[in-house]
């Protein structure tokens, strides 16, 4: 079933009655009078405002806000965020129905999928290239604006404090920084107002004035002040100033106030918001950075279970430290190493490479399963002072205090042995990489992150 919404009554041609049912519709409260199911809706008009209110209806309707929707005729004023492009051939258009149903089966339903938070993850889940774009706007108060955020939160809060949360909770990722802006600190506005201002009164009726300055008695004085018959003559000390290096110069305060004549070079920056109209220096502006985002792997998730499900959990018995609390002991202990030659320790990394395919094949929870068996054998292995973290969902990091090159070597076979065991025992393709370094094989001067991303590299 098509939805077809066409001010003028026309017609879709007849390869597509063919193949789908078709339902006319003037406006959107003729569907809500049916509230048909579609597999798509089709809106047929030149008129911008009609497809961008129709559009509209449909994103903030909590039935059908994720359904696909086409034009067919595309306009550069309407607004792509929100349509699914332009009407393609009827089989290519019962193709992409047919993976939006695919899709559509895959979702993981949920009670939480009321909320605007749920119906975002829904929406991208379904169109698994999408990507949240930006559109600018003079009239926004922020000059840019997600037109989907704004739809799917039905205009209940701002899209960009919105973002922000998404990010937070690593539902969303960013892609592509399209632009920084500076905006007002005390409503977030972008259109601003700078003005040059008297340093002395902060007074804006400032002017550019040439000035000159006497050597004979240190006069400085605007250049007008100066000319006396046709000649410059120093208004203080009456001598005649003929020659520009040995009798006078030119000083660098060019501006004068009008208000309290002070003279000065240059003026102070004084910014006034357009929309509140407070005024604030530069350096209280507020940075904004304008984002491309895209659905995360933690959004993808959430969609295909209904729940958060972090592989990462496998491992909580090896209670991991912060990446930064262990860049920040690796750092240290690289120190203490270069400084004092009888203390020593290894770093040693490991890397799953095929974590997400494994899951594909397996199954999260058999996944789970052997992670935890690993994790545990790991615990097994280290010491009280050892530390451990994770950098990705699928790199381990452990810092191996006072073990040298031999001990590490140890170490490595340990582990190796235990992971062999392991794969016996589980019957599964889990691919694991090892790397590690001990401090007497460091580079000189290479700090924790550039290690980190050294050995790293070596194994991606």
């Amino acid at each position: 079933m098509l939805i077809f919404f066409s001010p003028n009554k026309t017609d879709l041609s007849s390869s597509y009655t063919e193949l789908f049912r078709i339902q006319h519709c003037g406006d959107f409260s003729d569907w809500e009078k049916s509230k048909t199911i579609p597999s798509a809706f089709v809106i047929d008009s030149k008129d911008a405002q009609y497809v961008n209110t129709i559009v509209n209806k449909i994103r903030r309707d909590h039935l059908v806000f994720g359904f696909l929707c086409f034009v067919t005729e595309v306009q550069p004023s309407f607004d792509d965020q929100l349509l699914d492009g332009q009407l393609p051939e009827p089989s290519i258009l019962k193709k992409k129905i047919n993976d939006f149903e695919d899709l559509s089966q895959s979702f993981k339903n949920s009670e939480t999928y009321i909320t605007p938070q749920g119906r975002l993850i829904k929406y991208l889940w379904l169109r698994p290239e999408f990507v949240i774009q930006p559109q600018k706007d003079w009239q926004h108060s922020r000059y840019y604006r997600y037109s989907l955020l704004d739809a799917l939160s039905e205009d209940t809060v701002d899209s960009f404090v919105w973002l922000r949360k998404l990010a937070t909770a690593k539902i969303l990722e960013p892609m592509i920084l399209l632009d920084r802006q500076r905006e007002c600190s005390h409503c977030r506005s972008s259109h601003l107002s700078f003005v040059d201002t008297c340093p002395n009164c902060s007074g804006i009726d400032i002017h550019l004035k040439p000035s000159l300055h006497c050597f004979t008695c240190g006069c400085v004085d605007a250049q007008d002040k100066f000319m006396q018959t046709g000649s410059l003559i120093c208004p203080k000390c009456n001598t005649h100033l003929r020659h520009i290096g040995s009798d006078y110069d030119r000083p660098l305060e060019n501006y004068q106030c009008q208000s309290c004549s002070h003279a000065f070079s240059e003026g102070e920056v004084l910014v006034r918001c357009a929309m509140c109209e407070k005024s604030m220096n530069p350096d209280e502006l507020v940075i904004n950075e304008i984002q491309n985002w895209r659905l995360s792997d933690r959004g993808r998730v959430i969609a295909f279970r209904g729940e958060v499900f972090d592989l990462s959990s496998g491992f909580d018995q090896l209670d991991f430290i912060s990446k930064e609390l262990f860049v920040h002991d690796l750092d240290w202990m690289i120190v203490l190493t270069r400084r004092y030659k009888n203390i020593s320790f290894s770093l040693f990394g490991i890397y799953f490479a095929n974590l997400n395919e494994l899951v594909d094949e397996i199954g999260h929870t058999r996944v789970l399963q052997v992670l935890e068996s690993f994790a545990q054998r790991l615990r097994n292995l280290l010491r009280t002072p050892d530390l451990s973290a994770r950098t990705a969902e699928n790199m381990l990091w452990l810092l191996l205090p006072n073990t040298d090159k031999q001990g590490l070597a140890g170490f490595h076979k340990r582990i190796e042995n235990s992971m062999g065991q392991l794969l016996q025992e589980s019957d599964q393709k889990l691919i694991f990489r090892f790397c590690s370094i001990s401090s007497d094989q460091l580079s000189d001067k290479e700090s924790a992150e550039l290690l980190l991303a050294r050995l790293s590299g070596g194994l991606l």
